[in-house]
């Protein structure tokens, strides 16, 4: 009796996983032999910088990915509902509502000029003014390209807007898997656009990258950096100039999954960087059959995201390398996102799972220690 009940929950097993094998994947990945991550020493060795840092409640969850600082210092950062908010440091009063854009998820921010704010969102590219609240939409794709969802952006003295598009196969939803199967099916889904003011059009700069995230306009003028997400690199896209066109690698094997990049006052270059590397991902990059084997399990198998260890990662402008780094030791700050410099010199940086904006102050290079630093003053 007890050989017959073995043998039928043996080929009961035996269906189970022959269906779960023949299930088709939600995703095709790609096989990438990823290189080994660099040691976390030296320059990246992990302290406590950032548990001085200064926490400020202002909304729910994602609700402040985006963020930016006006000139009088007033704090603008979006919502996942399309609402713009604006918060003003020194007050007692909280955030207050300066606009509702869209339906969906405000995702980046920066100021195209003084009072005019540019917002990417999951429909495109807005244009706002801060003070009446008029928005206009100013792109919602490219002829031939449309949007997966404009992610970062960076506004150039000359009028020109570019802008990210991390994956045009799976559109942006904070509830859904997007994020994760673009992660794992390791395929270079995302795209740079350029809005032309003399044209008034979008234009594809670039296609074929793998999660680009961050920009920034490089100190030579001529170039953007662009975070590639999914790479673990920086790339130098050459906009203007004899080199106009080309593409180079600025920075490569970054120890962990880069989102956004600024120049701050004193001209250093830093990059937010929501988590480490994972060695059980780097399997999965390398064993594409494995993946696809994972992502059929039922959720309730999935262990669902890893607890963030954010840091902030300076860079050399001009070789890449890594010159210093600032970490959380407790994960208090959550997955950091996009980060800007205010007119007194302190970072204020968004995250993409808290309600809160980050607010820190880097040490005076003559101050640089091993992942050294101060609060910003209120």
């Amino acid at each position: 009796m007890r050989l017959r009940l073995t043998l039928i929950l043996t080929g009961i097993l035996a269906v189970f996983v022959l269906l779960w094998a023949m299930w088709p994947s939600p995703i095709s990945p790609a096989y990438w032999d990823e290189p080994e991550a660099p040691a976390m020493t030296g320059p990246l060795e992990p302290g406590n910088a950032l548990a001085s840092a200064d926490i400020l409640d202002v909304g729910d969850p994602g609700a402040t990915e985006g963020v930016a600082v006006a000139e009088n210092g007033e704090v603008y950062f979006g919502t996942p509902d399309g609402r713009i908010r604006r918060f003003r440091p020194g007050t007692t009063a909280g955030a207050e509502d300066v606009a509702q854009l869209t339906g969906g998820k405000i995702l980046g921010l920066d100021w195209l000029r003084p009072g005019l704010l540019g917002v990417t969102s999951v429909q495109g590219l807005h244009a706002l003014d801060v003070e009446s609240g008029d928005n206009t939409l100013v792109s919602s794709g490219a002829p031939a390209h449309p949007f997966g969802f404009a992610y970062d952006i960076a506004a150039l003295p000359d009028g020109r807007i570019f802008f990210t598009d991390p994956t045009t196969r799976w559109g942006h939803d904070s509830n859904s898997s997007g994020f994760y199967y673009d992660l794992l099916e390791n395929r270079p889904n995302g795209a740079l656009y350029v809005w032309d003011p003399a044209t008034h059009q979008t234009r594809l700069v670039r296609s074929r990258l793998f999660h680009p995230k961050g920009l920034e306009l490089a100190p030579d003028g001529r170039s953007i950096f662009i975070v590639e997400a999914f790479r673990y690199r920086i790339l130098r896209v050459w906009i203007d100039g004899p080199q106009a066109g080309e593409v180079d690698v600025f920075a490569d094997n970054l120890p962990g999954i880069a989102d956004a990049i600024t120049i701050d006052a004193g001209g250093r270059l830093l990059v937010t960087m929501p988590g480490h590397r994972s060695e059980a991902l780097a399997f999965l990059h390398r064993h594409p059959r494995v993946t696809q084997l994972v992502m059929k399990l039922p959720s309730w198998v999935s262990t669902g995201p890893h607890t963030a260890r954010s840091f902030i990662l300076e860079l050399d402008p001009e070789t890449g390398e890594p010159l210093d780094s600032w970490h959380d030791p407790d994960s208090r700050l959550g997955y950091l996102s996009h980060i800007t410099t205010a007119p007194d010199g302190a970072l204020w940086m968004g995250t993409s799972d808290r309600g809160h904006l980050v607010r820190y102050r880097l040490p005076a290079r003559s101050d640089t220690g091993p992942d050294s630093g101060e609060i910003a003053g209120r």
